[in-house]
């Protein structure tokens, strides 16, 4: 993985993989063979030589379980010094439990739940309230692993499954809390049901299931076999082997933990490492309002107004009951991103760079909220497909809420045209049973009957009326303005 720059949004430049399996053979003959070391040797060297190529400023090289519990993994790692010139850090399992919780959250800041990283050589489970650590584990029950313990009979693997979780002796007390799903063949798992389900989006990460809805997903995998399942086209088909087997894992957590709710993660290890690399006060910072800056940055035609944007919106906001200050912000961030766009196409071009944005910070929900109140702010049609498919992902007072956004947004920068000072020439008051929008007169560069139209059209999305005042010119304003 090759990343833009150091952030707490960054953009993979460079996402390649290479599958070969190498828990399989450390659960049956306890090593890696002469045929696999070689097989590791020219994919690691090509994706260096890649890195090198593009040319990154730092390169890491980590190794998890499948080199950790071979018995020649430190022969493994050797061979690729001399190939590469790289050292390669071989982590514990404890430190593959925190890289990968780490990396989930990186995208969900402040998380509560249990983390649950399936790889082919082992599974991480870390316990986490509001963002902090508190209990983590690293089982030898990858979903390769389980194959070979099970002999390929997937009727046995519960039984191993199972026996291995009881060890786990912290797990019952993390019960009805969300578990956040990471690893290759758990994605899979959410891509089918997505194609199952037509799901709007194509995006893993903050794919959320229901308890009860898994279980019954999973019981079909299990039906179905890695055959049928490879004829599906949303999996590649070398995945197609290890979903049967992951499902019987994420079975038997389901059993034991009764998560509220399952929440697919596309972040994990590699993200927990960059994420691991930030100065503190750069961790801190809140991803989604990162990813939105990065996102207005490159289209913003003037400076930031996204704070006095927030400030005027303050007694509209007010009255949208399903509205966070995180959302308002970030789309006050994003308001005026799709000025560059022809007029025509403004609206459903704004709408989906927002529900397609690249970066994994989003959750599905916030990705519909937004895309939603940016469409109505460039004053798109409520006949638009891309319309059903976020009324789809939201319930009836966030479409409601992100509508309502939406117009004010529309009115406000209808008023200013992106200047942050022409907007602060203006003013909204609340009077309980009606709002009076107070427009400076230095501030029009519209007519009043436009803004008188945008403003009623605010007023009943809002369900009050917004009565509009033409103020005499303040001179210290005006100059602000200017």
């Amino acid at each position: 993985m090759v990343y833009d720059h150091l952030s707490r949004a960054p953009l993979p430049l460079v996402n390649r993989k290479a599958v070969l399996g190498l828990g399989r053979d450390v659960e049956r003959f306890g090593r890696l063979s002469d045929e696999l070391i070689e097989q590791a040797l020219d994919s690691i060297e090509a994706l260096v030589r890649m890195a090198q190529d593009v040319p990154v400023s730092s390169l890491d090289l980590l190794a998890t379980a499948g080199v950790r519990s071979a018995e020649n993994g430190d022969a493994l790692c050797m061979a690729i010094k001399g190939r590469t010139g790289h050292e390669v850090s071989i982590l514990s399992g404890n430190e593959e439990a925190r890289l990968s919780a780490m990396g989930v959250m990186s995208a969900v800041p402040g998380l509560t739940g249990v983390i649950g990283d399936l790889g082919g050589g082992s599974l991480e489970l870390i316990a986490v309230r509001e963002g902090a650590i508190v209990d983590q584990t690293s089982l030898e029950i990858g979903a390769l692993r389980l194959i070979e313990r099970a002999e390929g009979d997937l009727a046995k693997a519960p039984a191993i499954v199972n026996n291995v979780l009881e060890g786990v002796t912290w797990l019952k007390a993390w019960r009805d809390q969300p578990f956040y799903a990471v690893g290759g063949a758990w994605r899979a798992v959410a891509r089918l049901h997505m194609a199952q389900q037509a799901y709007p989006l194509q995006m893993v990460h903050g794919y959320r299931m229901a308890l009860r809805e898994t279980r019954d997903f999973i019981e079909l995998l299990e039906h179905l076999g890695p055959k049928t399942i490879a004829k599906i086209q949303a999996v590649s088909p070398k995945r197609a082997e290890t979903i049967p087997w992951g499902s019987v894992v994420l079975e038997c957590l389901s059993r034991i933990l009764r998560p509220d709710e399952f929440f697919y993660s596309a972040h994990g290890l590699r993200e927990g490492h960059h994420f691991r690399m930030l100065d503190t006060q750069t961790q801190l910072e809140d991803p989604l309002l990162t990813a939105c800056h990065e996102l207005a940055g490159q289209h913003r035609r003037f400076a930031d107004a996204s704070e006095t944007l927030l400030t005027w919106l303050s007694p509209l906001l007010a009255r949208m009951p399903a509205m966070t200050e995180r959302l308002a912000r970030s789309a006050c961030i994003i308001a005026d991103m799709g000025w560059g766009e022809h007029p025509t196409y403004r609206a459903p071009q704004s709408m989906l760079r927002v529900l397609r944005m690249p970066w994994s910070v989003l959750d599905h929900l916030e990705r519909a909220f937004l895309a939603l109140a940016v469409f109505v702010r460039y004053g798109g049609s409520s006949g638009s497909k891309f319309v059903a498919d976020c009324h789809r992902l939201l319930d009836e007072d966030a479409i409601a809420d992100a509508k309502a956004l939406g117009k004010a947004l529309r009115l406000a920068l209808e008023i200013c045209s992106g200047r942050g000072p022409v907007l602060a020439a203006t003013r909204i008051e609340d009077h309980d049973s009606y709002l009076v929008l107070a427009v400076r007169q230095e501030a029009l560069s519209v007519g009043t009957d436009k803004i008188e139209r945008y403003a009623a059209s605010t007023g009943r999305a809002l369900h009050v009326p917004i009565k509009v005042v033409i103020e005499d010119r303040g001179p210290e304003i005006g100059k602000a303005a200017r």
